[in-house]
């Protein structure tokens, strides 16, 4: 997309965008950041993003949507780490330079699945950039739907200089928000039990509810208790995600 330049309307929505988004620190204002200014230059209704946090092998997806079609059973089925989003769009980057683009003419056959995946989960279009870690490895994905305008070199240009924006943002709200929980709790009380952090252990390795039952000599329903508590007391989602957010507050440690 080399050689593009924004027209001085979409120019104007940048600069605003931009300026916008160094306010931004909370969920709620990086939703009506990306639902106000950034509208301007990316029109959409369904925002993915997702980054690796600290020890977590994968990217931990979190959607923000103003769709009423789109919901979690959705979410579940575009964010699964063997048939979504991420596997499909890393196996279209290493033929794509930059932004993906879906549905689009010339796209390359691995594309076929994605637009399956977008179509059918009511997402409807796509416009999506992978960030790369030092690693080389996927450290952050960045995915807007439901786009209000054509799927063209300028819509990718515009996602192209909106993301490391886009991605700051969304990084300082993580930080934030892990600021905040770590200080809300009390030094000397645990964040989870003994017992809940044998769990997270045993989630991390890769157990089942009905596998954790029988280690721990006890029912899967006190596992699932447990395990709703845990994500409770954490703050998050997700078995994926407790386990990201217990080792960046070092209640587990990374491989």
């Amino acid at each position: 997309m080399s050689g593009l330049r924004l027209d001085e309307g979409k120019r104007h929505h940048f600069t605003e965008a931009v300026e916008a988004s160094i306010a931004v620190t909370s969920r709620q204002q990086f939703f009506v950041w990306t639902q106000s200014a950034v509208q301007g230059l990316v029109p959409h209704e369904v925002l993915i993003c997702g980054v690796r946090e600290f020890g977590s092998p994968g990217l931990t997806l979190q959607h923000f949507s103003a769709s009423r079609y789109f919901k979690q059973v959705q979410f579940e089925a575009v964010s699964d780490p063997t048939t979504g989003l991420v596997p499909r769009l890393t196996a279209i980057a290493g033929c794509t330079d930059g932004v993906v683009l879906c549905p689009r003419v010339g796209q390359p056959a691995a594309g076929d699945k994605l637009e399956v995946l977008i179509s059918s989960n009511e997402l409807r279009n796509l416009a999506a950039r992978l960030v790369p870690g030092t690693d080389g490895s996927v450290a952050a994905i960045y995915c807007f739907s439901r786009l209000g305008q054509a799927l063209d070199a300028q819509l990718g240009h515009a996602v192209e200089m909106l993301i490391p924006h886009l991605h700051h943002a969304f990084v300082r709200v993580l930080q934030h928000e892990r600021e905040q929980q770590q200080a809300s709790v009390p030094r000397d009380d645990r964040v989870v039990t003994p017992r809940q952090q044998e769990i997270l252990l045993l989630i991390k390795d890769g157990k089942t509810n009905s596998e954790i039952a029988a280690l721990l000599t006890c029912s899967p329903w006190t596992v699932k208790n447990h395990i709703q508590n845990i994500l409770r007391r954490l703050g998050t989602s997700s078995r994926a995600h407790a386990i990201s957010r217990a080792m960046s507050l070092g209640i587990l440690r990374p491989d």
